[in-house]
């Protein structure tokens, strides 16, 4: 059965071919299912230090469909959006942009940061279907950390040894562990005494947990609101103001 996708012009370019753009489940599961097959078979291609992932945003728990390369982040099938590189722009263009009138957001040329302290070159593509809402977003990420050392080297100076990586998969961790540690790290970076948090410091720390996708992930509401010792109604007021 063949599935005919809504044509959307390009408003840059006005005169170029209709873009397609997928307005049912199935439309957007087909999009999906061939994004699928650029992760899975140019892996080959890319070389050990440039991570491709594939998210489903339909499901920010496990958002995660196709990765290669997933040592570069530690990521694997089934991680949840949350669990990608710090700072990451893409992520703060899908909580900000709810609906916008275009059938892909490019987010180019940003940087991310893993948990050991390597630096990503980053770019993110986010299709979106005919009511312009984020459903699918493929991911880069460069790894230059060789590249830095064998410049290094060539100008003469003594690499230092890379330490290796400590075996753990990143993708195991439970959603939970992750939402509870952003939550304490949220927390810790707006006050010294986490226990004892003030009207504002709590409204600041919510700011912090929404800029890293946490409220994406169901029942981090809860665990929030349980954390700081206020309502559900409360984080969403928090929200609002922000």
């Amino acid at each position: 059965m063949t599935v005919i996708l809504n044509q959307k012009r390009d408003p840059l370019h006005p005169t170029s071919d209709p873009i397609l753009i997928p307005s049912t489940a199935r439309e957007r599961a087909l999009v999906i299912s061939t994004l699928k097959w650029v992760v899975n078979h140019t892996s080959a291609l890319l070389g050990p230090d440039l991570e491709l992932v594939l998210h489903d945003l339909s499901r920010p728990d496990a958002s995660v469909v196709a990765i290669s390369n997933g040592h570069i982040s530690g990521r694997g099938i089934g991680s949840a959006i949350i669990s990608g590189p710090f700072d990451d722009k893409a992520l703060k263009v899908l909580i900000e942009n709810g609906e916008v009138d275009e059938a892909c957001t490019v987010i180019a040329d940003y940087h991310t940061r893993v948990p050991d302290g390597r630096t990503l070159d980053s770019l993110t593509l986010m299709f979106r279907d005919d009511k312009g809402r984020a459903f699918a977003a493929l991911c880069a990420n460069a790894d230059r950390a060789r590249l830095v050392q064998l410049r290094q080297l060539v100008d003469g100076l003594f690499a230092q040894p890379v330490t290796s990586a400590n075996g753990d998969d990143d993708s195991t961790v439970s959603v939970d562990t992750m939402v509870r540690k952003i939550i304490e790290e949220s927390i810790a970076s707006v006050s010294t005494t986490p226990n004892s948090l003030s009207r504002d410091e709590r409204a600041q720390a919510v700011r912090l947990m929404n800029e890293r996708g946490l409220f994406l992930v169901r029942s981090s509401v809860e665990m929030a609101a349980e954390r700081l010792g206020v309502t559900r109604h409360t984080i969403y007021n928090y929200l609002d103001k922000t």
